[in-house]
């Protein structure tokens, strides 16, 4: 006999989506279950998988009925899983799911499933959903939408360099691997300060070419450099220079910058964070200018 309590609490604690296994666990067995699919009370999605008929789909429901679809081992990976570990605001209007090899289960409308073993240590379960970990769900989600993503959660502390080195190791096979592991290199090149990385992120997200980090020049290491056209990129960090002593020896060395053929561009944490767009415009503007001359 079905446990009306435990059941009511399983449905809401899975957004309305459930198997059959777990609808068993609260007391109900195949002949109960098709009794509530005949009076409307439930629908089944495909086999063992069923959801209530009285909640609109959601995105929350969707991907849970994506990823219980596509099989035992299954899980979701790549910006959705951004999503749902709450990496990013808005969901993808398309659902990717990751599965196993030899694993074919039934995929639904608006869902990819791409097939591939993960590691255990690379998932993981939020809200009973099984979700890649938040290390290769960063590596995943910044080649689907931008560097971004990984840039927000080193700095929000979500997830660390070395667990991200670690996981792009472990799955280095897989698809979207060399992108992210250039996102990763970026990162991880030598900036100095988050506002340094902030600005890597933003450079690399972007079609500016031919730049560096920590590049020597007139006897100073330069944050950033675009070198063939000897621009240098200044970043201030999150707080501008209250030290009278750091703020002379910064001018001092733009003049003999500037005095040596230099282009210097400064920018603060608050330019990068809030206008990349106006970032990126000043760079290309000043490459083009140098290109003109």
């Amino acid at each position: 006999m079905a446990d009306e309590t435990a059941l009511r609490a399983m449905i809401a604690d899975h957004d309305g989506v459930f198997t059959s296994v777990q609808a068993g666990a609260c007391g109900v067995d195949s002949d109960g279950a098709r009794r509530r699919v005949s009076t409307g009370e439930w629908i089944r999605v495909v086999r063992s998988v069923y959801r209530v008929s009285n909640r609109k789909l959601d995105a929350r429901m969707r991907m849970r009925i994506a990823v219980l679809s596509a099989g035992p081992g299954s899980a979701l990976y790549g910006s959705c899983a951004a999503w749902w570990h709450g990496l990013i605001t808005k969901p993808s209007s398309t659902i990717t799911v990751i599965a196993p090899h030899g694993r074919h289960g039934r995929p639904v409308d608006g869902a990819l499933v791409w097939h591939r073993t993960v590691a255990p240590m690379d998932l993981t379960v939020v809200d009973g959903l099984t979700v890649t970990s938040i290390p290769l769900t960063v590596l995943d989600a910044s080649v689907d939408i931008v560097v971004r993503v990984m840039d927000s959660a080193l700095l929000r502390e979500q997830v660390t360099l070395i667990e991200l080195v670690d996981t792009q190791h472990r799955n280095s096979g897989r698809r979207g691997s060399a992108r992210s592991r250039i996102m990763l290199a970026a990162m991880s090149a030598g900036a100095r300060s988050e506002a340094e990385r902030k600005a890597v992120a933003v450079l690399s997200s972007s079609d500016v070419s031919g730049w560096a980090t920590n590049v020597p020049a007139c006897g100073y290491i330069l944050d950033l450099a675009v070198v063939e056209h000897k621009i240098a990129i200044e970043i201030d960090g999150f707080a501008f220079h209250s030290d009278a002593e750091a703020f002379q020896h910064d001018r001092e060395r733009q003049n003999v910058l500037v005095a040596n053929g230099w282009t210097v561009l400064r920018f603060t944490w608050h330019d990068l964070a809030e206008r990349p767009g106006w970032v990126l415009a000043q760079i290309r503007a000043a490459i083009r200018r140098v290109t003109a001359a």
